[in-house]
């Protein structure tokens, strides 16, 4: 091979080598933008989900509350429903000595 040949056959070796090392630089740069895209959307719909479950979980406290204190207030007008002492004569008594 003449010297002119040689040095036409490295020229373009090298210019593909260059050209394949940008187009993989770009694709590399390209997925990771794509990467960083969807861990962007992943982490906004997260944050949202939490959100509304944080919401919906006040609202059930909320809710039993409600319902606790509606509880109490029944069994405190209603003094049959409780259980007394002299119902269960085997519980200890433990003011008694």
């Amino acid at each position: 091979m003449n010297p002119e040949a040689l040095i036409l056959d490295l020229t373009r070796r090298i210019r593909t080598l260059e050209t394949s090392t940008h187009t993989g630089v770009n694709l590399t740069a390209i997925s990771i933008t794509l990467i960083l895209t969807e861990l962007t959307a992943i982490r906004t719909e997260t944050r949202q989900d939490l959100a509304a479950l944080s919401d919906e979980l006040a609202g059930l406290r909320r809710h039993l509350h409600e319902h606790l204190t509606a509880l109490r207030a029944e069994l405190l007008h209603q003094p049959s429903a409780l259980p007394q002492p002299e119902d269960h004569p085997e519980t200890p008594n433990p003011n008694h000595h």
